[in-house]
């Protein structure tokens, strides 16, 4: 195993040949390293490679596809991250293919690729097969690749249902590999939602910000394919991967991933990638509480107490010093303060360095971000309101003072606004699901969690509304917070986390610092309960359906036990991860009476399936 590490990034690889007597090749490569390109570009990179092929072709198929795309990513200039992993993957099929055809023996050969690629706490993949991505986030595991088998790609082509694809002898056939064609289809989409959007939306995902404790993995089809003696299981379930990767460093992680695996008898290769972001060490200290007893936790609690919750001194002395804003007109905002990394989109689109002092224009394409886990940027408004983006955040300026006031997207993160106690001084927080929170004369706080797919608003004084899709409308009293599902559920109404709101000291003292004396004096938790009133919109984005039966078992072992340290943010994610259809390690026969096809269109052609 290889492990590094990079701006606190943890990165380990690992790889086992599996438990069947009888397999005699290493298939599989896995590599993590974090690497500058020649470009100036810091990538922390993990790959897997799963190779295809008779006799020892596929070793040589995987080794040469890793290898080549961390020389390509290496020598690279390029600057866009998904046009470079489609270079480094296109550089790989072109050098498979070629030695593949200078020997009948390796005619056959090629490779799965998946490649998850981390710049400025930001995610970038590119894949290749059906070796998988996943992001692991609290106690969920979300799938970010679809796999490029028969079953899936005829589907997506509307060929065949998704009923009569999942009969079909060829379904879990590879349609995608590297070197098996002179030219190779790389999917470049970071698919949140299962394959159900539009490869064009999937794309637009890609650069997903990352939050502390992130963890994402990477891993061939030997993890997570069907067992042989439990057809309904598989060899380790997604949800099992929190449980194995949680209170471990990343190679130890990468160990019980392939333990558990081999436990149960894998028959395949096994391989995976570990990448940790930084932030997650409070997080882990909840598993310690039932073996230390509980005076220990006690003085655990204080202790991260005392690490996790600034001190800051005159924090309820208002607003921290900082430069005047001046007079400015409406549709315009005044950078005020800048912690951290921010930048600002151009006119082309691309983004540059966001100023102190810098006069920033609303309107479509009005894009402000910040990047790593400090950042901030505080912005003025002309009626002396003020607007702080939180940590790896994005919003667009929609409007500034305009007729309905100001109006923000909020595309990733957190943002705070604070109006001014004016009848007319109004700021609207629109988040990508069309649910939109106001602010009037108030102080109120919102999070997009592009993942989970969910909204969250936090009202701290009056007045808050949140506006659904079709105009039924909400009131919030200060002190209350809501989640808004992806489904249109609301979970609430609940106790606001001032915890999110630590950057910029406490957002410059708007907000009170986070305490743990309600939870060392026994109060309440504020558990999330669901509002009797259901659904009250039908989201835009629509929760996809099971594509294949999955098992319902269940994670090992009991849920850990209640927080005692401030909670991560609550999230009511998307559904539960589809695990992959059974992969055969032998070709399954070509169907004597195929099934009618709707179009005139070829059938996609399969490469040979991994052994």
């Amino acid at each position: 195993m290889a492990s590094a590490a990079q701006d606190d990034i943890q990165l380990a690889a690992g790889v086992h040949i599996g438990a069947s007597p009888t397999r005699t090749l290493l298939e599989d490569r896995a590599r993590a390293e974090t690497i500058r390109t020649a470009g100036g570009m810091v990538l922390s990179v993990g790959v897997i490679a799963d190779g295809i092929g008779g006799e020892n072709a596929g070793e040589r198929a995987a080794e040469l596809t890793a290898t080549t795309i961390f020389e390509n990513l290496e020598s690279s200039r390029e600057r866009n991250i998904p046009r470079m992993l489609e270079a480094a993957l296109k550089e790989a099929n072109q050098r498979v293919f070629a030695e593949a055809q200078k020997s009948r023996r390796k005619t056959n050969m090629g490779s799965t690729a998946a490649i998850a690629a981390v710049s400025n706490h930001r995610l970038y993949v590119a894949n290749v097969g059906d070796s998988r991505i996943y992001l692991l986030r609290g106690q969920k595991a979300y799938p970010l690749t679809v796999d490029h088998t028969w079953e899936n790609e005829i589907v997506s082509s509307g060929k065949l249902g998704p009923m009569e694809a999942a009969k079909h002898p060829r379904r879990d056939q590879i349609v995608r590999s590297v070197g098996y064609e002179p030219r190779v289809n790389v999917d470049l989409g970071l698919w949140l939602h299962g394959g159900e959007e539009s490869a064009a939306e999937a794309r637009a995902a890609q650069g997903l910000p990352l939050k502390s404790g992130d963890v994402v993995l990477v891993c061939s089809d030997g993890l997570i394919k069907t067992r042989r003696d439990q057809r309904s299981a598989h060899y380790v379930e997604a949800s099992e991967f929190t449980a194995l990767v949680r209170g471990r460093s990343p190679a130890g992680a990468v160990d019980q991933l392939i333990k558990k695996a081999l436990k149960r008898q894998v028959d395949d290769n096994v391989s995976a990638v570990v990448m940790e972001m930084p932030g997650g060490g409070v997080y882990y200290r909840r598993y310690l509480v039932p073996a230390i007893g509980a005076a220990a936790a006690f003085a655990l609690v204080i202790g991260a107490a005392a690490w996790a919750v600034p001190k800051i001194s005159g924090a309820l002395a208002g607003p921290s010093a900082g430069p005047t804003i001046p007079a400015l007109p409406s549709g315009v905002a005044y950078v005020s303060e800048i912690g951290g990394r921010a930048e600002i989109s151009a006119a082309n689109g691309v983004f540059e360095n966001l100023r102190l002092e810098q006069l920033v224009t609303a309107g479509s394409g009005a894009q402000l971000r910040t990047l790593g886990g400090t950042s901030y940027v505080r912005l003025g408004l002309p009626d002396q309101s003020i607007i702080y983006l939180g940590p790896d955040s994005q919003v667009e300026l929609l409007e500034i003072e305009g007729e309905s006031g100001t109006s923000l997207l909020l595309q990733s993160g957190v943002v705070l606004v604070s109006s001014q106690e004016l009848g007319s001084s109004v700021i609207s927080v629109l988040a990508p699901s069309g649910v939109l929170a106001k602010s009037t004369g108030s102080l109120m706080g919102a999070l997009w969690d592009p993942i989970a797919g969910q909204f969250e608003v936090d009202c701290f004084e009056e007045i808050c509304e949140v506006i659904f899709p079709g105009g039924v409308a909400m009131g919030l009293s200060a002190g209350q917070r809501i989640i808004i599902a992806l489904g249109g559920e609301v979970l609430g109404p609940l106790a606001i986390e001032h915890i999110r709101y630590a950057f910029g000291q406490y957002v410059g003292g708007l907000v009170l610092e986070a305490t743990l004396e309600p939870i060392l004096a026994g109060g309440s938790d504020s558990r999330p309960t669901r509002t009797p009133l259901g659904p009250l919109f039908v989201s835009p984005t629509p929760v996809p359906p099971t594509r294949t039966p999955k098992p319902t078992a269940q994670p090992p072992g009991p849920e850990p036990p209640a927080p005692t340290d401030p909670p991560p943010e609550p999230t009511d994610p998307p559904p539960e991860p589809t695990d992959p259809p059974p992969e055969p390690t032998d070709p399954p026969p070509e169907p004597t009476d195929p099934p009618p096809e709707p179009t005139d269109e070829p059938e996609p052609e399969p490469t040979d399936p991994p052994s």
